[in-house]
């Protein structure tokens, strides 16, 4: 099975070239407009994703509750996820191995490198929990 990534984005713009990205990539590629949205395709696809795309300003449910509702799930404490920001000293409101910051706009080669690297280490915790 291909690793999948849920982006969360309001911008279409973005969120329909982060998607092509991705595919080109290899990635199987879910997405939503607001957290919200992303919650509900989580839930339609019973899968929880291998790594998030999150921008922080969005309608609804914005990034940092979207954030929140990931990690009350059992099973996302530890997805690794991406803040994708135009924002330039966002408020995050979790740092650590599974959040990560990057800067719109973003180098592409740059933002799947550092992709590969967070979902090779989820895979190397998951085989040793």
């Amino acid at each position: 099975m291909r690793d999948c990534i849920l982006i969360v984005e309001d911008d279409r713009a973005t969120r329909e070239a982060l998607r092509g990205l991705l595919r080109d990539a290899g990635y199987e590629v879910m997405a939503a407009e607001d957290g919200a949205t992303a919650l509900g395709a989580m839930d339609s696809a019973m899968r929880t994703p291998d790594l998030v795309l999150l921008d922080l300003n969005m309608p609804h449910l914005d990034g940092k509750g979207f954030l929140d509702c990931l990690r009350a799930r059992p099973e996302s404490t530890r997805t690794p996820v991406i803040i994708v920001t135009g924002v330039s000293r966002p408020n995050v409101p979790e740092r650590g191995n599974t959040v990560r910051v990057v800067h719109k706009p973003f180098d592409a080669n740059a933002l799947l490198d550092v992709i590969r690297l967070l979902i090779a280490q989820q895979h190397a915790r998951s085989r040793y929990n």
